[in-house]
């Protein structure tokens, strides 16, 4: 069965929260009765530009799916984890109605070389 456009974000953000790239990535700050904002939400990480500002990212990958079995890696090919993948242009209606919302102010999108992932005339063809 084919999993829902939320399901696969669901996925693959979580699945990206690993990568430290982002300062507030995995991070463990959730809501408390006297403040706002939840850090520990996947999906959003926070990144400050050159100039100091703090930059919302919408922070995916494109898929959990992977060729390797690097034992460190979450999402190696021999861990029995939930699998999705977002094509190209879930991506770009993803990240669209986000910035329309003022969710985020950017993308910060991870690939990974999978098989049946092709790359035609300059895109990425993922059909599964």
């Amino acid at each position: 069965m084919s999993k829902s456009i939320e399901e696969k974000l669901r996925i693959l953000s979580d699945a990206a929260k690993y990568d430290v790239s982002c300062s507030s990535s995995g991070s463990g700050r959730k809501n408390t009765n006297n403040g706002l904002g939840n850090a520990a939400m996947s999906g959003i990480c926070h990144s400050w530009s050159a100039d100091g500002r703090c930059v919302s990212l919408l922070k995916i990958l494109m898929t959990n799916y992977c060729i390797y079995d690097c034992k460190y890696c979450i999402n190696r090919k021999g861990n029995d984890i939930e699998r999705a993948i977002l094509t190209p242009d879930e991506i770009v209606k993803l990240t669209v109605n986000f910035y329309r919302r003022n969710y985020i102010e950017g993308l910060f999108l991870k690939f990974r070389y999978y098989k049946k992932c092709r790359l035609y005339n300059g895109a990425y063809d993922c059909s599964c």
